[in-house]
């Protein structure tokens, strides 16, 4: 699910730049950008769809999140990534309609996804199930120093480490 989640990232950054096209912040896209966000819409056209408000199934890909926003932070399970949604599980509700921040990070791939949502609807039951729409530019960090990273040896370490070894 964590390589759908990193596509799906590219997709909304590039839909959300093309919405916004008059805003000065956000940079216009490029004429690579215009053909690959129009290659991303031909290949997710079965993707469009979310389903409606009901339990989510459980599943062997989930992962483990966060929801920020609406005045707390709740650890939430990732069960789907939708083009139009991405679908979480909760212990405690989201009220619908609010602004939040999902939050995924990936220890292993040493990476962070932040991506802005609005709560399209929730299904209360035991966990709550809920629809998020993405609303935003969704952000992805690269931890630094990660566990897939190099060490960094500084100058001061390397002539510490000399000196020790004579």
């Amino acid at each position: 699910m964590l390589e759908k989640l990193d596509l799906m990232v590219r997709f909304w950054e590039l839909t959300a730049r093309y919405s916004t096209p008059g805003d000065a912040t956000v940079l216009p896209l490029s004429k690579d950008e215009q053909v690959e966000l129009l290659s991303w819409m031909q290949l997710i056209t079965t993707d469009l769809e979310v389903p409606p408000p009901g339990p989510l199934a459980q599943n062997g890909n989930a992962l483990p999140a966060q929801v920020i926003g609406a005045g707390t932070a709740n650890a939430v399970e990732l069960r789907g990534v939708l083009a139009r949604a991405l679908l979480v599980t909760s212990a405690a509700p989201i009220p619908e309609g609010a602004s939040v921040l999902l939050r995924v990070t990936d220890a292993v791939a040493g990476v962070e996804y932040v991506i802005p949502c609005t709560v399209k609807w929730v299904h209360y039951a035991s966990p709550c199930s809920v629809a998020l729409a993405v609303d935003g530019v969704p952000t992805r960090k690269s931890f630094v120093g990660g566990p897939r990273s190099e060490p960094k040896v500084t100058q001061a370490w390397a002539q510490a480490s000399s000196q020790v070894a004579n």
